[in-house]
This record gives C-alpha cells, sequence and structure tokens, in this order.
C-alpha cells in the first residue's frame, strides 16, 4: 500500500535562512491563508445578509433546508470559489510526482480512510456529549439538520458529489501543490488542519482533519486528484446522505427501545423490512471497511514515508512561519468564531 517513495526527492542539506528569507516564506504562507479568509469571510458574509433580507421579506424561505443548500453551494462554488482560484493563481505551484495506484491500493486507502473517520467521529461524539452535560443542552449539529431535510436528489447532487469534488480541488490542488516545495509534512498537515476548521462545526472537525490527512498524504505520493475525488465522494455519499436517508424511514428510538425491551417483533421487522435491511448493509460495510484499515494500517504504519522537499524551514521557526503571520492568524480567528458561533448558539 504505502510504496518507499525514497525517490521522490533528494534530502536537502541544513538550510540557514535569512531574515529576508524567513519573511519571504512567510509571506507565502500568509497569501495562501489570506486567500481561505477571504473565501470564508465572502461567503459567509453573503449569507448572513441575504439571511437577514429574507428574515424581513421571505422568512418561510430560511426554514427550508432545500433552499439553505442550494444558496450554501451558489456562495460557495460559484462565488467563494472563483475568488479563492485568482487569489491563489499568482503564488507558485508543484505539483506532486504522479504515482498511479492499483485497485488494491486504493480500497486499502478507501479502508483507511474510514477508519480514522470512524476515529474523528468517536472524538466528536464525545466531545459534544460532554458540552452538552456543562451547558445542559446538545448543541445542534447543523450538517445533519440540513441533510434530514433535504431532498435526497439535492443533498447527492450538492453534498454528495460537487461539494467533494470543490473542496479537493480547494485543499489537495490548490492549496497542497503550493506546499510541495516545503516537504510532505506540510504539505499534509497544513491543510488538513485548515480543512477541518474550514467546516467550523465540532461535530465536523475531527474527522474532517483525520480524512483531510489521509486525503493529503495520498495525493502528495501519487500526484493524482482523481484518488482522494473518488474518496471523498464515497464518504459523503455511504457515510452522510445514506444513513441519514435510512433513518428517515425509521424511528430508531423506537428500534432501540424495543431491542432493550426484549427483542423486536416480526410484525415490526416485516413493516419495515426495506430500511432495516439497509440498515444491515450500511453496518456491515462501515464495520468491514474499519477493521480492514485497522488491519492495513498495523501491517504498513512502519512503511509510511514523509520526504523532505527542496525547501527546508529552519529548525523550530516553522511554526513561526507557517502560523504568526496575518493570513493564517485571521484565517484561524474567523474559522474558530465560526465554530463557537455554531457550537454554542443553541
Amino acid at each position: 500500500m504505502y510504496e518507499d517513495f525514497n525517490n521522490y526527492d533528494q534530502q536537502p542539506p541544513e538550510i540557514v535562512m535569512s531574515e529576508g528569507e524567513k519573511k519571504s516564506h512567510k509571506k507565502i504562507f500568509s497569501k495562501i491563508c489570506l486567500a481561505f479568509f477571504a473565501f470564508m469571510v465572502i461567503t459567509n458574509g453573503l449569507s448572513i445578509a441575504i439571511s437577514y433580507i429574507l428574515y424581513s421579506t421571505a422568512p418561510a424561505l430560511l426554514d427550508n433546508s432545500n433552499f439553505v443548500i442550494i444558496l450554501s453551494s451558489v456562495l460557495q462554488y460559484g462565488i467563494g470559489f472563483p475568488i479563492l482560484f485568482v487569489m491563489l493563481k499568482k503564488i507558485p505551484r508543484q505539483a506532486p510526482v504522479q504515482n498511479p495506484l492499483n485497485t488494491k491500493s486504493f480500497l486499502k486507502y478507501a479502508a483507511v480512510s474510514v477508519f480514522f473517520m470512524y476515529i474523528g467521529n468517536t472524538i466528536s461524539t464525545y466531545l459534544m456529549l460532554t458540552i452538552e452535560e456543562a451547558l445542559g443542552k446538545a448543541p445542534e449539529n447543523s450538517v445533519d439538520i440540513i441533510l434530514n431535510n433535504t431532498n435526497i436528489i439535492l443533498s447527492i447532487i450538492f453534498v454528495g458529489i460537487i461539494g467533494p469534488i470543490v473542496e479537493e480541488i480547494m485543499f489537495r490542488k490548490l492549496f497542497t501543490d503550493r506546499l510541495t516545495p516545503y516537504g510532505d509534512k506540510i504539505a499534509i498537515l497544513l491543510p488538513s488542519l485548515i480543512f477541518g476548521l474550514f467546516h467550523a462545526n465540532l461535530y465536523q472537525f475531527f474527522y474532517a482533519f483525520f480524512l483531510g490527512a489521509i486525503f493529503s498524504y495520498i495525493y502528495v505520493k501519487t500526484g493524482k486528484l482523481l484518488y482522494t475525488c473518488i474518496l471523498h465522494v464515497f464518504i459523503n455519499l455511504f457515510f452522510g446522505i445514506f444513513p441519514s436517508f435510512i433513518f428517515s424511514k425509521i424511528n430508531l428510538e423506537e428500534l432501540m427501545e424495543l431491542s432493550a425491551s426484549g427483542g423486536i417483533p416480526e410484525a415490526y421487522v416485516e413493516a419495515n423490512l426495506v430500511p432495516l435491511t439497509l440498515m444491515m448493509v450500511y453496518s456491515f460495510v462501515m464495520y468491514g471497511l474499519i477493521f480492514a484499515g485497522i488491519f492495513t494500517l498495523s501491517r504498513n504504519l512502519r512503511n509510511i514515508t514523509l520526504n523532505k522537499g527542496a525547501i527546508k524551514l529552519p529548525k523550530g521557526e516553522g511554526a513561526d512561519i507557517m502560523f504568526f503571520n496575518t493570513g493564517a492568524i485571521l484565517l484561524i480567528t474567523v474559522c474558530l468564531i465560526l465554530t463557537a458561533i455554531n457550537t454554542f448558539s443553541i
């Protein structure tokens, strides 16, 4: 699964940078983050402005999940994405070397991705339960609310297909390509962190961060955006939209109560045969991939390689160059504010 890529790039000697060189590199990181900051501010600002107008003119639309998902998609993919692209266009980029995967290796990556998604989702679940105990009320999961109330076709189009593909272009192609010269570690971790913060939702942060790291690793090792697009679409469809569709057809609380009371009546099974069957298929595939991911990771963990790039940041100063610049500070701040609003406005 994890091929040896030691020839991907020669290990550069220790580099001592002048203050001017450090500022130059810090400026590059700042410009990249400023582009994503502009994306967040413009799309969220327009969303707030439109919501304010509709609140006075057509408030019913704000409660219509179909309208909300279309509006959000138009703002992000029709307005925010082109602005992001233009702002990043002049920053030099270097695509990773292309090393195609065979089908077996791709399926192993898929299993590892599902395993890390499960770990991230578990962390988020326990964190939100802790917040619920502290606040006395569970913060709303806006993503689940929208998916549960949106037309299934719209969910598939915007959340299952268009969204993942655009996000992969944004975070792997536009972001990672501009960090490749700094080595795999930076090219993987920084876009993954911003990808997690980008969702501005504690329900999604951890699994988005973990998945972002896996997708970025796949991209820097293969140079193929197609692989991460396929995986991202699959995860959004099968682990996001599909379970929401199933649970819209069955009362989960009733099912759990029946199970706890000693058994599920045959009449109930007959009346809910299709959703129960789909639930079993979903559980079988999910846990099968999780165990396959654990097995794959345990056998290949020591074979993971992270190559250094042509540009090596001075030891102990990498964090300062990457994070303590105008763009990064603004981007992380706005993401944290939006996350706090989405988490604690209950």
